[in-house]
């Protein structure tokens, strides 16, 4: 019984470990889009890092996004992306840490 099972081990394993690589790719652009809260815009990644480790979110490169500011070198305080009501969550979270001019919009970042 072990030996046909053995066998049959060796005979499916590649095809698994293929169909693996299929499933377990880098994030496509699609997995990057969506409503975001943004929370400021900073000339530096380190700038957008810092304001985010303190009002929460991560910092994201605008140049690689379909923002109308794209190409302009700046980053962004942003939570997302998730849903219109749940970037209107994070929104009022911003707000409550007196970000006053937090918004919500569609966006979609490539190769984030």
């Amino acid at each position: 019984m072990f030996n046909n099972f053995n066998k049959l081990a060796a005979m499916t394993a590649p095809m698994v470990f293929a169909a693996s690589m299929l499933t377990a790719s880098p994030a496509s652009a699609a997995d990057s889009c969506g409503f975001f809260a943004f929370a400021g815009a900073f000339k530096s990644f380190e700038a957008a890092n810092q304001r985010a480790d303190e009002i929460g979110g991560s910092a994201w490169g605008l140049d690689s996004s379909n923002s109308p500011n794209a190409g302009k070198g700046f980053w962004v305080v942003a939570k997302g992306p998730g849903s219109r009501s749940e970037a209107k969550g994070w929104r009022d979270q911003y707000r409550s840490f007196g970000v006053s001019g937090a918004y919500v919009a569609n966006r979609c970042f490539y190769g984030e």
